[in-house]
């Protein structure tokens, strides 16, 4: 149905693997800062840190909203291994009233072994400053000034460190600029998807075929249902089936092939020594 050559649109841009050795390079100035704070925090000695054990995902989402939506800037680093498409559009949705609330957001996801379904989500949010990049550290830096990134393992949870000082400010501002170099406009990638659907079109072609309903698919994208059935109905008519259950057969049994590619492009890319892509 569609089919996206992430090794090509980064090729285009000029990414090399020295760009990726470059990202790889200031990630490891940062694991030095990160690891020095980790000691000190387990030896309880004085640092500019606050950590967080993560309990449930709720108390998870309620500090980090707490943290981020005070701040005026944020840029963020972010895999979407073991996102769904569940649990990246309350994320989603939270970026958009923030980014609408006047912040000034960027963010950079690693779809590496992710969910194809997720990355076609993040491409249909043309209106959103999403790209995709190579990322091995996932971390948000807040107004330029405080780090969130992984913290250590504390009572067998993990944990979540916001930092503060110079030190880890300027590692992560160049591991971020190093990011940056590699990344690609998520909404560039429109351009590779065929068959005449959007990105939006291939989400719920892909839940259709789970057998989800059109409340189950609004609820899911944080859409109106009016909107969702729209949708349903112009993808059936690019696939060129009557019902909604033909349409998602029709859109798993031709795109399959094409969505396993995807989920594997980052490894690709890795072998030919190119860049891949929160």
């Amino acid at each position: 149905m569609r089919q996206i050559s992430m090794h090509s649109t980064m090729h285009s841009r000029g990414v090399t693997a020295m760009s990726r050795q470059e990202v790889l390079d200031a990630s490891l100035r940062l694991q030095v800062v990160r690891a020095r704070v980790c000691d000190d925090l387990l030896a309880r000695r004085p640092c500019e840190a606050e950590v967080f054990v993560v309990r449930d995902r709720f108390a998870l989402r309620d500090w980090l909203e707490g943290h981020c939506g005070r701040a005026e800037e944020l840029t963020a680093v972010t895999w979407t291994r073991h996102q769904t498409v569940e649990s990246f559009a309350p994320s989603h949705q939270y970026n958009s009233e923030l980014v609408a609330a006047g912040m000034r957001m960027t963010s950079f996801f690693d779809i590496s072994e992710g969910s194809p379904t997720v990355t076609d989500f993040i491409v249909a949010a043309d209106d959103m400053p999403y790209h995709v990049a190579f990322g091995p550290i996932q971390l948000k830096l807040l107004d330029g000034e405080r780090v969130i990134v992984e913290g250590p393992v504390l009572e067998d949870k993990r944990s979540l460190m916001l930092i503060s000082g110079t030190e880890a400010v300027n590692a992560a501002k160049q591991y971020l600029h190093a990011v940056r170099r590699g990344a690609v406009r998520a909404v560039e990638l429109r351009r590779h998807y065929t068959a005449g659907l959007t990105p939006r079109q291939h989400v719920i072609a892909a839940l259709l075929g789970d057998g989800c309903t059109d409340e189950d698919i609004a609820e899911r994208l944080t859409l109106s249902v009016r909107t969702v059935r729209y949708e349903v109905a112009k993808l059936m008519e690019v696939l060129e089936v009557k019902t909604r259950f033909a349409a998602g057969v029709r859109y798993a049994e031709a795109d399959t092939l094409d969505r396993h590619q995807i989920a594997g492009t980052c490894n690709a890319i890795d072998r030919c020594g190119g860049m891949h892509a929160r």
